[in-house]
Parts: structure tokens; C-alpha cells; sequence
């Protein structure tokens, strides 16, 4: 997007130049949206068709209608941008003083952002380069301006456009791995200027809708600040379908690479079928409910990393979170209903007094710090990680169960002999395997520990007889 919205730039300073040379009567006819048509291509490097072009009295507006710009070379015949109209509203005055000031005004538009073979078709227009990956370790801090430094650009014409792009659509489509995400409603407005005193304008970025692996969000709202090739997210909202939001803060490298860290809070989330999955990985003991859980999640998240599709962004996540549930039940098929029913629990679901998790990310998975829930009945602790793909890698020590609902057929004579009965959960949050110790295995060990203790004893007795 923020590409799109450089040669955005290039786009008014075009139409004000040949507006000011050609003049409207010249413009608004056939030849002139040809001429316009051919140096809007070579400067935006991209086959630009426009479908009519009007240009009133005095400069005071350009407006083009059925507007598109095409893919390049080596991507589907597509329009990479069109729009059913743009509107550029100036002023006279201020342009016979080599000044652009107005507002470009845009609706219903349509962007496709594609991507292939390490690249994409944004790479080239105007000029631009694609950038390489940033580390994802730490997010350079912003460089500010020199003392008497200007941007670049500043030179020539003087540009200071209010931007607003309203009901648009955003598609973006990894050609290679077949994976497309599309963005409803899509407002965008900000200050497009190269005065050195409003680099730090703001940006608004507003959502109808995004609905991705499960999740479903809507209204989602970005207010950010652009600054040496960054932008500053001063506010991240979103509200999640059905009942939750979305709170935070971060930063997005918008030039040279694609690294960026978000500070972000869910508040108030309703656990639905949808959801389950991911909260099967961010919480394993409600993985694999059969039927619907009941309860609310909060959660907070400090991560970073490198990317903007969820291929690219795994190996590279780096950072820190927190989940923490309340008035959770948990039917049977549960985790930790399957493990109390390991223990002699009687099958059926589990109401959670108290249930959290703290992780840490890193190359591809949560290790927990804390996995713990609490009931009236007894209290279940596990250890261990989960992969970003749903893979468990889970050990808990069932004892402390087997204490509390007796151990059924298969651990109650053997917790009278062991200190420990070690579980271990593998699989993923969908289908969780479970390797469960064999209570003869167990009494064996017990037995051949007893043996050789009792053997030794003997030996040791002997030895001081023969002495």
C-alpha cells in the first residue's frame, strides 16, 4: 500500500505539470488523455488506460474516470490498480507558484498486490525497488531530519494534498503457495506532501472486514505516522466477529524491508468453533473440545518479526504473550478432561476456576513458562511447548490427580508405590496423542529398584562377615 501511495505522489505532479502546460481545453480532449494516458505509463513505468479525462475551468479540479493501471510483464493480465474515478481539487493561485495544494479524492477502488518468485508487482513502479528482509531483532528507531535537511522531492513543485481513498479493495495473492487475502472496505487518508515541516502528517487506515485462518475481524482502525521509512501505529483497533476487540500499538518498515512489532491486547474475546483452534495452540489444555466451549479470553502479545503473509512471518517471530481465561467450560474431548478421566476422573466436562499460559516465541514455537488450570476439584499443570503449526510437545506429571480422584482400575495400586507418572501430550491442538506410562512398567521399575536394594544390603552383610 505504501507503494501505491508513492506513485500517488508522481500521479498529481504529473496531472498539475501537463494541466499547466497543456491547459484544460487541450487536456479534456482526445489527444490530450492519450498524452496523459503515455506520460502517466512511462512515469509509473506501468500501461496506464484512462477512460475519459476532464479537467475544469482555471486547473481548479482533473478528474479521470475508469482509470487503471496494468501488471507488468510476467504476471496475469489483470489491472494491478482501477477505479471507477479519481478527483484532484487545487488551487490557481497557488499553482502559478509552483504549489499543488487540494485534495485527491478517490472511491471504489481496486488494488491487487500480487506476489511471485521472491517478488511482486509493485517492484519497479515509479521507480521503486523491491527491499530486502529487515532483521526482525529490533525495529530501527525512526532517523529524523537534519537541521535544514530536505525531504527528497522537496525540490520543484511544492505538494500538499489531502489524500482520501474511501470504499476500496484490497487484494493481496501469493501466486506461488496459492494463498489470497482480501480486504473489504478499505479507507485510506493521509497527507500527501513533500513540506519538510508535515513529514510526520497523519495516516488513517480504516477496514471494513479482514477474515483470514479462521479469524474474523472487522472495523479495523490504523492511525500512524510515516517517519524515515517507517510507520509508527499510534492505534490499533479492531473488533472480532461475534464478541472481543483488538487494542495496540507498533511500528511497520514500509521501505528497504518488510520487519515490523506490535504491542497488541485482546480484550473480552468469546471463545466460538472458530476460534478453538488457535486457542488449542495458545492454551493446549482446551485443545480438541468436543462440542462448544463456553468462556471469555483476554490476552496480550509483544511480538516482532519479518513478513506480511503468515508463510514469510513463522520463522521469523520473535517475542512474548500471555492468555489468560475466565468462566471457562470445557466439555469432554478436552485435554484436561481426557486427563483427569486418566486419573479415575468420571468422563464429562470441566468448569476452569482459573486458567492461564505464559510463552515465550521463538523459531517457530511457544514454550511455555506457565500452563495451568485450576477446579474445585484439583489443579493441573503441564510443561513443555507448541509449535506455530499446532504441534504438541506437553509433559505432565499425573500424580497429583491420581491423588485427588483415586486412579480408577489402572494407577490406584501403583500410586501407593511411585513417586511420579509421567504423560506425555504429542500430536497437535486438533488431535492430541497421548503416551500414557503402563502401570506394570511402573511396578516393574519399582520392584527392580526394590531387588537391587535388598540385594545390596546382602552383599554389603556379607562383606562384613568375611571381614
Amino acid at each position: 500500500m505504501w507503494r501505491i501511495v508513492k506513485w500517488l505522489f508522481v500521479l498529481v505532479i504529473v496531472l498539475f505539470l501537463l494541466g499547466f502546460i497543456g491547459g484544460p481545453f487541450l487536456l479534456s480532449s482526445e489527444p490530450g488523455r492519450k498524452q496523459l494516458e503515455a506520460e502517466l505509463s512511462k512515469a509509473l513505468d506501468r500501461q496506464v488506460t484512462i477512460g475519459a479525462l476532464d479537467v475544469g475551468m482555471f486547473f481548479a479540479s482533473f478528474e479521470m474516470k475508469e482509470f487503471a493501471i496494468a501488471n507488468p510483464a510476467g504476471y496475469p493480465q489483470a489491472s494491478l490498480f482501477k477505479a471507477g474515478g479519481i478527483k484532484l481539487d487545487t488551487s490557481l493561485g497557488l499553482a502559478l507558484q509552483g504549489k499543488v495544494e487540494g485534495s485527491l479524492k478517490a472511491d471504489g477502488l481496486e488494488v491487487l498486490i500480487q506476489r511471485k518468485g521472491g517478488g511482486s508487482n509493485l517492484d519497479g513502479i515509479a521507480g521503486a525497488k523491491g527491499g530486502g528482509a529487515g532483521e526482525p531483532n529490533e525495529a530501527p528507531k525512526p532517523s529524523e531530519p537534519k537541521p535544514g535537511e530536505k525531504d527528497p522531492g522537496a525540490e520543484g513543485t511544492e505538494l500538499d494534498v489531502a489524500l482520501e481513498l474511501t470504499n476500496s479493495k484490497v487484494t493481496i495473492e501469493d501466486l506461488d503457495k496459492g494463498e489470497k487475502l482480501v480486504l473489504e472496505g478499505v479507507g485510506f487518508w493521509m497527507q500527501l506532501t513533500n513540506r519538510e515541516n508535515r513529514r510526520n502528517t497523519g495516516i488513517k487506515i480504516r477496514v471494513d472486514s479482514i477474515d483470514k485462518n479462521g479469524i474474523h475481524v472487522r472495523d479495523l482502525m490504523l492511525d500512524a505516522k510515516e517517519s524515515g521509512g517507517w510507520l509508527d501505529l499510534e492505534k490499533i483497533e479492531a473488533h472480532l466477529a461475534g464478541q472481543g476487540q483488538i487494542k495496540g500499538n507498533g511500528r511497520l518498515q514500509v521501505e528497504g524491508g518488510d520487519a515490523w512489532q506490535v504491542k497488541l491486547d485482546a480484550v473480552g474475546v468469546k471463545l466460538t468453533d472458530d476460534l478453538m483452534p488457535i486457542v488449542g495452540s495458545l492454551y493446549p489444555l482446551a485443545a480438541k473440545a468436543e462440542g462448544q466451549a463456553d468462556g471469555q479470553l483476554d490476552a496480550a502479545f509483544d511480538v516482532r518479526g519479518n513478513g506480511l503473509t503468515w508463510e514469510a512471518i513463522k520463522p521469523t517471530l520473535l517475542g512474548k504473550g500471555q492468555v489468560t481465561l475466565t468462566g471457562l467450560n470445557l466439555p469432554s474431548g478436552s485435554v484436561v478432561a481426557k486427563l483427569g478421566e486418566f486419573a479415575g476422573r468420571s468422563p464429562g466436562g470441566v468448569q476452569i476456576n482459573d486458567a492461564g499460559a505464559e510463552f515465550g516465541v521463538s523459531q517457530g514455537w511457544l514454550q511455555f513458562n506457565r500452563l495451568s488450570a485450576k477446579t474445585h476439584e484439583a489443579r493441573y499443570d503441564l510443561a513443555g511447548r507448541v509449535s506455530l503449526e499446532g504441534q504438541l510437545d506437553l509433559t505432565m506429571d499425573l500424580m497429583p490427580l491420581v491423588k485427588t480422584f483415586g486412579g480408577g482400575n489402572t494407577y490406584k495400586e501403583v500410586s501407593k508405590r511411585v513417586d511420579k507418572i509421567p504423560v506425555g501430550i504429542k500430536g497437535t491442538s486438533a488431535a492430541p496423542k497421548f503416551a500414557l506410562p503402563k502401570a506394570e512398567e511402573l511396578l516393574k521399575g519399582v520392584v527392580e529398584k526394590t531387588a537391587e536394594e535388598k540385594l545390596g544390603g546382602l552383599l554389603e552383610d556379607l562383606k562384613k562377615k568375611v571381614k
